[in-house]
């Protein structure tokens, strides 16, 4: 079975809103919650080059379980979410990682949200490099817009501050000389 054929959609007014009902919970229990937060979500809400995402990849930090279960539960009732509306499956690819370079990207009251910087976010991509549907190829165009990256050097530069450069495959170079080309830039 599927564990996405229920999906629902969230759009960044969605996502705002399920952050402000979270942290809202929170108070009310007296607990404090950081979650950082990665993939779609991150370029739903900050890049806006999404309409919606169908999960919030993200890492939470320890809490009381108990509580922290019922206050998700709760926003998944509210907001009609699918059972994976929260995905910690990131955790795995994070264990890639050479470092993680994190920055705060919006403070409620009890609820702090992070996001990995651009950089970082940036080398993810090209780890993954996911065929269609998978976004990674839009998402990593927009971040090398954004970082106004010109040359595959300055590419590769990037990826290696974040990924071990062994990891960088027969898929990956294809992806980077693909989005060069995309850009215009001849990325051989």
């Amino acid at each position: 079975m599927d564990k996405y054929n229920n999906i629902k959609l969230m759009d960044s007014k969605k996502l705002y809103n399920i952050f402000e009902y979270m942290n809202e919970r929170l108070k009310e229990n007296q607990l404090e919650l950081e979650i950082t937060i990665y993939g779609g979500s991150i370029m739903t809400l900050v890049y806006d080059n999404r309409p919606a995402t169908k999960d919030i990849d993200c890492v939470i930090n320890e809490t009381n379980d108990k509580l922290l279960k019922n206050i998700l539960d709760s926003t998944k009732l509210v907001f009609n979410l699918s059972d994976n509306w929260l995905n910690e499956e990131i955790k795995e690819p994070l264990k890639y990682l050479l470092k993680e370079d994190k920055e705060t990207y919006q403070n409620f009251s009890n609820l702090k949200l992070l996001k990995p910087k651009v950089e970082q976010l940036l080398a993810m991509k090209i780890l993954a490099a996911r065929p269609e549907p998978a976004k990674d190829f839009i998402d990593a165009y927009i971040l090398c817009k954004d970082l106004n990256i010109r040359t595959k050097e300055e590419l590769i530069n990037i990826i290696s501050e974040y990924i071990p450069l062994k990891l960088i495959g027969e898929r990956q170079l294809n992806f980077i000389k693909y989005l060069g080309d995309d850009l215009g830039y001849d990325w051989k």
